[in-house]
């Protein structure tokens, strides 16, 4: 036993070898204790400083920075570079100085919190993903025995989910002042297909069908490269209105562009997304008046969120535009656009009102 008993001054001692998980081995000697029970909590406290400073239980900013390198070799580089951020901006600068084995349920509730004055409730939830899944990778590593982001849970609060849109009406005054048969173009497709902003820039001319009026979605430019789709479902066929198809043509003919090249950018190479919305915003601009915006100011990608609200105020079935959007569940799709339907509800239980109703008598004069 490592505490001892000095007969002499009448005091307890710990006399011990602390072993370290990486196999080095310190003597230490601590006289002057009181009692026992204060040498035993010593010597407690000698083994758990041991295992906190081992190279088992490093720093959490080391394991970060083992994970990011493990997942840059397995992840498509826009996943990685959105990853990256999401680590960058929030996890490194609340957990970084912790050692791993330190984070408890308590600092993830902190953290929580944390998220909650900064981001939206759905931003929260995916960045307490990331960190679980940080947690899990320490866990294969062996440098704790369970995940503590997945013993709290995820966020628990309501999703304040806001859709910024367009209506046709103010698209179409925005698209009075755009005077590039390109931007024209972009602009009217993003409108009428709900694509990503990177599915349509990564677009070659030989994914336009212009006999069966169909876009092919089948890769997408994201950072500086074009890669596959976000996902599987994202990889689809899309029917146009022919006067998007007809500002299509006509820009075609004045580019006279071979089948391989990019349809919005220089020969095989798209444009910059941040050049699309410098043209975007400087459209925006005109319709500022005295200092006032006019025309309400949204992101490009809420061209898409304008693409799925003009179809579901047009009655078209959830499925369609599911489908359309490249939500691999068409519950996804209610979820983002579930405030836009109450109204459809009224119109339903209208119609069931006609039900049982006192048919109306009509009296003939003779």
């Amino acid at each position: 036993m490592p505490v001892y008993k000095d007969k002499k001054r009448g005091t307890w001692y710990v006399s011990t070898y602390v072993e370290y998980r990486d196999g080095t081995r310190k003597r230490v000697m601590k006289r002057g204790f009181k009692t026992k029970r204060e040498a035993t909590a010593y010597e407690n406290e000698l083994k758990y400083e041991s295992k906190m400073n081992s190279s088992d239980n490093p720093l959490f900013s080391e394991v970060l920075d083992d994970y990011q390198a493990m997942y840059k070799k397995t992840r498509k580089e826009s996943t990685v570079n959105k990853t990256n951020g999401v680590i960058r901006l929030y996890i490194r600068p609340f957990f970084g100085k912790k050692r791993v084995q330190d984070i408890s349920n308590k600092d993830i509730s902190k953290f929580h919190s944390f998220l909650l004055e900064k981001l939206a409730v759905s931003t929260s939830k995916a960045v307490h993903k990331d960190l679980s899944a940080v947690l899990n990778y320490a866990m294969r590593m062996e440098y704790i025995n369970s995940n503590p982001a997945r013993e709290v849970g995820n966020i628990d609060a309501p999703e304040n989910r806001k859709v910024e849109y367009w209506t046709f009406e103010e698209f179409r005054t925005f698209l009075s002042v755009v005077d590039c048969e390109k931007y024209r173009a972009l602009f009217m497709l993003l409108f009428y297909s709900g694509a990503r902003i990177g599915e349509l820039l990564a677009l070659t001319w030989d994914d336009i069908d212009f006999k069966s009026n169909t876009i092919d979605i089948n890769k997408r430019y994201y950072g500086t490269t074009i890669n596959t789709p976000k996902n599987e479902s994202s990889i689809r066929v899309i029917k146009i209105p022919q006067h998007t198809m007809n500002q299509l043509a006509k820009f075609k003919l004045m580019s006279k562009p071979k089948l391989y090249y990019v349809v919005f950018g220089e020969y095989e190479r798209p444009h910059n997304q941040s050049s699309i919305n410098q043209r975007f915003y400087k459209y925006l601009d005109e319709f500022i008046v005295d200092g006032k915006q006019t025309l309400k100011r949204i992101r490009l990608h809420d061209f898409r969120h304008s693409h799925a609200t003009y179809l579901i105020n047009k009655n078209v079935d959830i499925q369609i535009i599911s489908k359309r959007l490249g939500h691999s569940k068409t519950s996804t799709t209610y979820d983002i656009y579930s405030h836009l339907y109450p109204n459809k509800e009224e119109e339903a239980i209208s119609i069931m009102e006609e039900d049982f109703k006192p048919v109306k008598r009509v009296k003939f004069k003779n």
